[in-house]
């Protein structure tokens, strides 16, 4: 069993990878930590938290994560991405107002040394929270067994620019840093999180296996998700779960991914390459080696991927 720290902001694709954890006999959910990115901090833990109430698993810590990127700025929010309050059409009855004035990586600190060297962390939003804690303590951060982000895209386009990716666009400096101090690093970028769909079909044969109202909020949330992609992308056939994605690499899946080894930075002064995530995948180059190397993935199984989410989000054995 995986024992798994979550940072998300948690918007759709977020609420989806959160819920294929609580579901998943492989994954220990160890603590969830909620920071800014879709929309606010405060609406994000709120999410987090209204989703482990309907599971029944209040038992799992959430830690109030950043409100804002490294540099000081004020962060850029997509309620016409995630809705107004990150869930589609969903209005969690928890105010979020519960949830400002918030800090406590303390807690998250001792989660990882309760666990030393066996924690994994999956990053799926912006890498702030993660950097603050490298930032913070370092020594603690050593014992984290192995690093995930969802971020970047290397050899196509971005989603937030030309050439960047949301995550790494909505604090570069961050993702800069983790990619030069996170051991162990894998990072699941957009040109492989693009082709991690599941199609309005494959949502109502999950959704007819629903039984429990964390399950009910499923399709509701991805057939926002899905109307959304198709303004964002006309004619793409499904939804791409970005989150799920990265979260399932974390798992070893036989077959569902090919991986490349490479030295990885990240923009963060320039104008025109702000947030682009940079690799050298030029015919001469080869896998590298050594504590900056970095694990890309660059091809999915997409027939893996449904056939796992279908099988993890219609089973009973973790909630229901």
């Amino acid at each position: 069993m995986k024992k798994i720290i979550l940072f998300a902001d948690t918007g759709i694709d977020d609420a989806i990878a959160l819920i294929y954890a609580l579901k998943n006999p492989e994954i220990d959910l160890i603590g969830v930590v909620s920071g800014y990115g879709n929309i606010n901090r405060e609406k994000t833990y709120r999410n987090v938290e209204y989703l482990l109430e309907l599971a029944g698993r209040t038992d799992i810590p959430v830690i109030a994560g950043a409100t804002r990127p490294l540099s000081g700025e004020e962060p850029v929010f997509f309620p016409e991405i995630h809705g107004i309050e990150g869930l589609g059409p969903i209005d969690p009855p928890i105010p979020e107002e519960r949830y400002q004035n918030r800090t406590n990586f303390s807690k998250l600190f001792g989660l990882i040394k309760d666990n030393p060297n066996d924690l994994i962390i999956v990053n799926v939003g912006r890498c702030t929270s993660l950097a603050i804690a490298h930032y913070l303590s370092p020594e603690v951060m050593e014992n984290v067994k192995e690093t995930y982000l969802m971020g970047g895209a290397f050899l196509e386009p971005g989603n937030a620019s030309e050439v960047a990716e949301a995550n790494f666009f909505g604090d570069p400096i961050a993702a800069d840093f983790i990619c030069q101090h996170a051991v162990n690093l894998t990072i699941v970028p957009l040109n492989v999180t693009r082709d991690a769909l599941l199609t309005p079909r494959e949502v109502d044969l999950i959704d007819s296996r629903s039984d429990s109202p964390l399950e009910e909020l499923i399709k509701p949330i991805l057939d926002f998700y899905y109307e959304v992609y198709q303004q964002l992308e006309p004619g793409i056939p499904g939804a791409p779960l970005h989150d799920l994605a990265a979260l399932m690499a974390a798992l070893d899946i036989s077959g569902l991914y090919s991986y490349s080894k490479r030295e990885v930075r990240v923009e963060h002064e320039g104008n025109l390459t702000y947030g682009e995530s940079i690799a050298d995948f030029r015919a001469r180059s080869s896998d590298c080696y050594g504590p900056n190397c970095t694990r890309i993935a660059l091809g999915i199984n997409q027939n893996v991927f449904v056939t796992n989410v279908f099988e993890i989000l219609t089973n009973d054995q973790r909630t229901g």
